[in-house]
């Protein structure tokens, strides 16, 4: 069977990888885990709400209750009931939040559920704005004005909010990417890493002491020793190699999960059994080429944001991460689309 390019270098990697680390949680692809995850695959069936109503929906959370809630460009975020039918959510003009294209554009990104179950976070990746808000009252309030655009948002038990910034809003090419933390929702966020090439997804592990952030542009998922006391981190080594990985979560099972827009499909990475799977497939053979056409001008500095616009196939837009149902039976998927997936995940 001939190789891609892609298939090449990812097993280069994974070769350099293994060789050159002593961390438990790197991961050997060649094995297998004895629990054999679902593999899904894209359908039309599964396009939820399925009428198009939605706006970038790149991110979203699974209530208790059965229902959604997703990132929109237009009115910040919008809930969607179990029936599919579905409203704007939040208060979002009492703090401001406009979008009146072209003048301007806000794009709803990141969305966190807090701990309490009672909040959300959202983060906008083209103004900065990190907003908090309540379910129950849809009260907004404006939690923090970054000068540069914010990917993804965490928060720890501690109540400290940890964020990633891609870039300095110019060119996702220079390694102006970067993780603050905020010790509190007033706390002045502090630069916890810097130079990296496009930091992106963020999330921790259950026991919240290694954090993990997408590179995208480097192909890879980094973990850090965390002390969330503290604050302090200690850059433990690469999780993960993933093209362009995007957002990232950790089920319930304490597997990493991680979006790969470039590829059209979810990853799960199990560290106690050393293995990685993919769980949701919407690639075809032409996404493929395209996904190694990426691959090598990344590899030689060529411009490729041209390559998004083809690259996602039958999906609604292009995936940017996923979400699970709080019993795990539900694994939605996110993109910048005017629908998201539903599958079941048994």
């Amino acid at each position: 069977m001939k190789l891609s390019i892609y298939s090449l270098f990812l097993f280069a990697l994974i070769f350099i990888s293994c060789a050159t680390s002593n961390k438990n949680n790197q991961i050997n692809t060649s094995e297998k885990s004895a629990e054999q995850l679902p593999y899904l695959t894209f359908q039309k069936e599964n396009l939820f709400p399925g009428d198009s109503s939605l706006l970038r929906p790149e991110d979203g959370v699974a209530l208790a209750d059965g229902r959604v809630i997703v990132a929109d460009q237009a009115k910040g975020l919008r809930l969607i009931e179990k029936d599919g039918s579905n409203r704007p959510f939040g208060k979002f003009t009492d703090v401001g939040f406009v979008y009146n294209s072209p003048e301007t554009i806000a794009a709803p990104n990141g969305l966190f559920l807090e701990h309490d179950k009672q909040h959300l976070l959202m983060c906008d990746i083209r103004s900065g704005k990190i907003y908090r808000i309540n379910i129950a009252s849809e009260k907004v309030a404006l939690v923090y004005d970054h000068p540069f655009g914010v990917n993804a948002i965490y928060r720890d038990k501690t109540g400290a909010i940890w964020f990633t910034q891609s870039d300095r809003n110019t060119d996702i090419e220079v390694n102006s990417g970067a993780i603050f933390r905020m010790a509190d929702i007033e706390s002045v966020p502090e630069t916890i890493a810097d130079s990296l090439f496009f930091a992106n997804g963020i999330t921790m592990d259950q026991d919240e002491k290694t954090l993990f952030v997408s590179e995208s542009m480097f192909n890879r998922v980094l973990s850090f020793d965390v002390d969330i006391i503290s604050g302090k981190i200690k850059h433990s080594g690469v999780a993960a190699i993933v093209v362009v990985p995007d957002n990232i979560l950790i089920d319930t099972k304490g597997r990493l999960i991680i979006a790969s827009p470039c590829t059209s499909q979810v990853i799960a990475v199990d560290f106690k059994k050393h293995s990685q799977q993919v769980i949701f497939d919407a690639s075809t053979s032409e996404t493929k080429k395209i996904a190694d056409e990426w691959f090598r001008r990344s590899q030689l500095g060529l411009p490729r944001a041209d390559l998004f616009s083809k690259m996602y196939g039958p999906l609604p837009g292009l995936l940017t991460g996923m979400f699970f149902s709080p019993d795990g039976r539900t694994l939605y998927i996110a993109n910048l689309g005017k629908d998201i997936l539903k599958l079941d995940f048994k």
